[in-house]
């Protein structure tokens, strides 16, 4: 069961606004272009990320299901501004949500950039709670960190935006309290021979729907697009890829879901045909006429509707395009190459023993 995909909280912002707001980001983040600045991670793949593993540094995290974000924080003479900033590079103006400086409440973030999920907590009463899970720090008032180390950026997302914006809502009436649209945390981050302990401590008392782990380089530095210091894992089965729908009509001219990869701009290529069983029409394809051009989530699943083997998950309206062609294959190849949980964990022994090795009383 996949997780519940929260909405962005806030309004859209005009195109123009968008604009100035993309050439800020890229001017403070040094990269000077307007596209989308978050770091993508690859898939993982034993003969190759494992051996990275063994020779350097990680920290690994659970993989939270919701959606990845980046979060603008402005000074204005208007007052603080947050953005949400989707994949499909749009920004979302968040009233009420507004994050202090340490020591002083009264000031607030300027020019400052993290990357963070989205998620949906369901509370044993059955309540559900938007939540911000910050995970990385790109520029903190305006000093760009993205060539610091991991630990260095995760302790100014700690110490300087989420602990003060969480110690300033402690104060909060109940009627301000319920205009925040989020509650703010920082992940969780274990050494990445702690994947056990993730497994069994840390996914166990989360409130949303976990997929698998992250694993980051710690001397890496921050990289926009594709980085392969960024390694997401994800148990067999769950490896996952999201494809532009497009509805066809077969030879019998019943309807068909042609599933299309990216190939950069607004290029795609046919990649094969979507898994489907009679019932999935009415459940999930009743409506043909807003089918065509989605992006779908595809799970791989050869038994489920052969000779076709990728089905349905969800649809990820969130996302302006499906996975480019080269990403296909490096998931495609994690399937043929993964290993599951208990082989991760007896590798961790290896990873742990070379991890003391390269820092003695660590």
């Amino acid at each position: 069961m996949a997780g519940e995909i929260p909405e962005i909280p806030g309004r859209l912002v005009p195109a123009d606004v968008a604009y100035n707001l993309r050439r800020l980001v890229g001017e403070i983040t040094g990269t000077n272009r307007t596209t989308f600045p978050g770091a993508q991670p690859v898939s993982f793949t034993a003969s190759e990320s494992i051996s990275q593993l063994l020779a350097h540094n990680y920290l690994v995290c659970e993989k939270s299901d919701g959606v990845r974000v980046l979060v603008l924080m402005l000074a204005t003479d208007k007052g603080p501004q947050t953005f949400f900033i989707t994949r499909k590079n749009e920004y979302f103006f968040a009233p009420n949500l507004a994050f202090p400086t340490p020591g002083d409440s009264s000031r607030f973030h300027h020019n400052t950039l993290i990357d963070a999920e989205l998620v949906i907590d369901v509370m044993p009463d059955g309540s559900r709670v938007r939540k911000l899970l910050a995970f990385d720090a790109l520029v903190v008032f305006g000093a760009n960190c993205m060539q610091r180390d991991l630990e260095k950026r995760l302790g100014f997302l700690r110490d300087h935006i989420v602990g003060p914006f969480r110690a300033a809502r402690r104060h909060d009436s109940p009627e301000a309290a319920r205009l925040v649209p989020v509650v703010a945390e920082v992940k969780l981050f274990e050494r990445s021979y702690g994947v056990q302990k993730v497994y069994d401590q840390i996914i166990p008392r989360l409130y949303h729907k976990s997929d698998g782990l992250i694993f980051t380089a710690v001397k890496a530095p921050y990289m926009p697009g594709t980085c392969n210091t960024i390694v997401k894992w994800k148990p067999a089965g769950e490896n996952s890829i999201d494809f532009k729908i497009r509805v066809t009509r077969n030879s019998s001219n019943a309807p068909e879901l042609q599933l299309h990869q990216w190939l950069g701009g607004d290029n795609y290529e046919l990649f094969g045909i979507m898994a489907v069983r009679p019932d999935d029409w009415a459940t999930h394809f009743a409506d043909l006429a807003r089918l065509d051009g989605r992006i779908a989530e595809t799970i791989y699943d050869p038994e489920y509707s052969p000779p076709a083997v990728w089905r349905f998950l969800r649809f990820r309206d969130d996302k302006p395009h499906g996975n480019h062609a080269s990403v296909i294959q490096r998931i495609i190849a994690s399937i043929g190459d993964t290993m599951d949980l208990d082989e991760l964990v007896n590798v961790m022994v290896q990873v742990r023993d070379n991890w003391k090795c390269r820092n003695p009383g660590s």
